[in-house]
């Protein structure tokens, strides 16, 4: 009997972060979960006695530090022997601001982490991932990366390069290693949340009228939920997507761009 898959996934502690480790788990795939910080990871012992026949470990890095970030393919091969899929869902929120008060702090905050992140981690495991023949790498954008939105200028930015650098990797990695984005759109986390309440301070609106006005564009008539994300995640990462690459999955619902 062969070994189980491997998965890597950053963000693990966040809400869609915590999905994805678990759908990945209940596909039979072992789990290395990556955050910033330990708090984050606290669920990780449960999820071992949860699923005994898999390998579940945590790695507290942070994505857009190098240092961090270059310890992780070493720990990974120690840990599981390979890497099969890597999962990009590390991701923050930009407090919402006009161009004349977006800082420079936050401008690269915000890019650092949505895209600089990105190319930290594929150019440490990179390697590892195509060590025994190949897998696939499948980093969460957004709809905002699809077009700019007011008053989230970085963000939008940030999300739409993560789009193309996924797909220069997806030409150039092929064919060992398939490269795909996936688009959410509304979806209810916490940082969701936390978008549509600095909107809202910035709009001069209550949050309950932004999110009202937000989610009535949705043409399926509500916000998403994680589990769709890790759903095309773990899709994008399975067997059943081979002839897959270069790709955006739009997951928001129907929401249809400007």
């Amino acid at each position: 009997m062969s070994a189980p898959a491997v998965a890597l996934v950053t963000g693990a502690g966040g809400g869609i972060g915590r999905a994805v480790v678990r759908t990945f788990l209940e596909a039979g795939t072992s789990v290395a979960l990556v955050d910033a910080e330990d708090r984050f990871l606290s669920h990780t012992a449960d999820l071992a006695a949860e699923f005994p026949d898999l390998t579940v470990r945590a790695y507290t890095a942070d994505v857009t530090r190098t240092d961090q970030v270059a310890t992780l393919p070493d720990r990974i091969a120690a840990d599981f022997g390979r890497l099969d899929a890597l999962a990009l869902v590390a991701g923050t929120v930009q407090t919402a601001a006009g161009i004349a008060e977006l800082t420079p702090a936050e401008w690269r905050r915000v890019i650092d982490v949505n895209l600089t992140g990105a190319y930290e981690m594929t150019h440490a495991l990179v390697p590892l991932l195509r060590q025994d023949g190949g897998g696939s790498l499948t980093a969460v954008s957004s709809w905002w990366g699809r077009y700019g939105h007011a008053f989230f200028a970085a963000y939008c930015a940030a999300k739409a390069g993560l789009i193309v650098f996924t797909q220069a990797l997806a030409d150039e990695l092929a064919p060992h290693v398939r490269a795909n984005t996936v688009c959410p759109g509304n979806i209810d986390t916490a940082m969701h949340r936390a978008a549509l309440e600095s909107e809202a301070a910035e709009r001069g609106v209550t949050f309950e009228e932004i999110k009202k006005s937000e989610w009535a564009k949705i043409p399926l008539e509500k916000a998403g939920s994680p589990q769709d994300i890790a759903n095309a995640i773990v899709f994008l990462s399975s067997p059943a997507a081979a002839y897959i690459t270069g790709a955006s999955l739009d997951v928001n619902g129907g929401v249809v761009y400007h």
